[in-house]
Parts: structure tokens; C-alpha cells; sequence
């Protein structure tokens, strides 16, 4: 009853006939993915000559200089607020001020307003738009977004020390914790970044051209939108950290509290969108597992 919903003329996708392995197949490499990025990462992030031996990442936790000293250093040039250090002086939005139980309440808070957005955009809204002229023209474009983050994932690469800087370290916000450097974080997200947004590519400009791919293939834009739908959300604290910590990117610009604000807000924009186009990748996930 739902197969109308999978198709537009650059979409392409629809459930596939038979259950498929292809995504179980490639699950081992993504999951290797952090773990080879970590090996990489063997050098502290600089962001200036005249920083040279002092580490730009610092856990929250382990910091032995008060905010009086940090905005002394501040003065004499020696850290740059919102870059490195930096980020743990008084940010704009003042949250980084707060106790840490505090600054966990905000976050958790701040998640759970965008996972509430996105489930009524995806649900009731987008529900409510289908079929209209709007829908219609707006959805088949949709796959274009694989270019935005086709691109986002060669600048992990190319602006690696920005990325990192609005990496949220372990220990921020009194809970953060992941098992590999800010580094990492940025190499092996920008990796998936770049397959997600190809893979979307690949799949919708197949479509376009009306080439038929392999059915061993399976839905691909489908299968790159629900891989990009779960980047989303595991990249989403770099953003609240942005906002939280007045973290730089890039390390030159200072980006506003309402900039911040504006960003969240088309994190759950993205999130429905990508949900959308993954409803073939998730029926065909149901028909495996039985649970139609």
C-alpha cells in the first residue's frame, strides 16, 4: 500500500523483490572505519606557529587553569577564544558557564526538541504535503543533497583542524564520551560522508538516466539516505557543541548564538528528509527480519 510513496521520476527506488545481504555485507568495513582512522591520528591538532607544543584539544576534566587565567591568556595572545583552549572560556550562549549536570540537562534537552521536530516533520507534515504541487516538484531534488555532503566529507579532509575544533572532546558536558581521538571522529565521519553522498548520487542519477541497476544493488539512493540519516544524527553534538563551547568553524569566524540556533533547526529538516527517502531501506529491513 505504500509502494507509491517509494518512486519519483529522479528517486528511482522501490522495495526490492527478495530479501538482500549486500548492507549486512559492508557493515564490518564501516565499523573498521574509526578504528583505521584512529591509527592516523598520532599528531595534536595546532592551530599557529607560536603554539607549538601546546595541545589544541583539551579534556573537560583534566583543565588546571581557571577561567581568570584563561581569559589572561586570552589577553596576551597566547589562546584565541573558541579555538582549542579557547572554547573553554565563557562562550556566547553561556551554557559552557553552567555546572556540568546543567550543561547535560540543556543538550539532552536540545536533542530531544530536534528528534521531536523530526519525527512530526516526517510524520504528520511531510503526510500532510504529499501529493501536493509543492511535493511534487520539491521531492524528485531531494538527492541532490549527496553533493552537499559528497563535498562536506572532502572538506574533513582538507579543513581537518576546523572539524576537529568543533569536535566535542570526552568529558564535555560532563557525559560526551567516544572511544577514539576528535581526530578520528573527523576522518572516518568524513569517509562516510563521502560514500553516503556518492552512493545517493550514483543512484539517482542512474534513475535519471533510466539506467537499471543490478537488483543485487537494492534500493542504492534509499540505502545512502538511511546511512546518511544515521551520520546526521551521530554528527549533531558537533554542532551542539558549536553552540555550547562558541567552538570555531572555521577557526577564523565567530558565529553567532542565532547561527547556531539556525543550524540546529535544519538538523531535523535533514533527518526527515533523509527518513523519507529511506522508506524503501527500511521496508525491505521488515520484510527480513518478518515483521510484516
Amino acid at each position: 500500500k505504500n509502494a507509491g510513496k517509494f518512486s519519483s521520476p529522479l528517486f528511482g527506488d522501490k522495495p526490492a523483490e527478495a530479501p538482500r545481504r549486500s548492507m549486512l555485507r559492508a557493515l564490518p568495513l564501516l565499523l573498521a572505519l574509526p578504528r583505521a582512522a584512529s591509527s592516523l591520528c598520532v599528531t595534536p591538532l595546532r592551530t599557529s606557529p607560536k603554539w607549538i607544543g601546546a595541545p589544541l584539544l583539551r579534556r573537560a576534566g583534566t583543565a588546571t587553569l581557571s577561567i581568570a587565567e584563561l581569559e589572561q591568556r586570552e589577553r596576551a595572545g597566547e589562546i584565541v577564544a573558541g579555538v582549542g583552549e579557547g572554547r573553554e572560556l565563557p562562550s556566547l550562549s553561556g551554557i559552557n558557564t553552567l555546572p556540568a549536570p546543567l550543561q547535560a540537562l540543556t543538550v539532552v534537552a536540545i536533542s530531544a526538541a530536534i528528534g521531536g521536530l523530526t519525527v512530526a516533520l516526517a510524520g504528520p507534515v511531510f503526510d500532510a504535503a504529499r501529493g501536493s504541487g509543492l511535493w511534487q516538484l520539491s521531492r524528485p531534488t531531494w538527492p541532490l543533497l549527496g553533493f552537499i555532503y559528497l563535498a562536506a566529507g572532502v572538506a574533513h579532509f582538507t579543513e581537518a583542524e576546523g572539524f576537529e575544533n568543533i569536535t566535542p572532546p570526552n568529558g564535555t558536558w560532563g557525559f560526551w564520551y567516544t572511544p577514539f581521538s576528535p581526530r578520528a571522529n573527523v576522518y572516518w565521519t568524513g569517509v562516510v560522508e563521502i560514500f553516503g553522498g556518492a552512493w545517493m548520487l550514483f543512484g539517482a542519477g542512474a534513475a535519471l538516466a533510466g539506467i537499471a541497476l543490478p537488483s543485487s544493488l537494492g534500493p542504492v539512493t534509499s540505502d545512502a539516505a538511511l546511512t546518511l540519516f544515521l551520520l546526521t544524527v551521530l554528527v549533531t553534538p558537533a554542532n551542539l557543541y558549536a553552540l555550547t563551547h562558541n567552538a570555531k568553524f572555521p577557526l577564523s569566524v565567530e558565529t553567532p548564538v542565532i547561527g547556531h540556533a539556525v543550524r540546529l533547526l535544519f538538523q531535523p529538516v535533514l533527518l526527515a528528509m533523509f527518513w523519507e527517502m529511506a522508506q524503501p531501506t527500511l521496508f525491505d529491513a521488515k520484510a527480513n527480519l518478518g515483521l510484516l
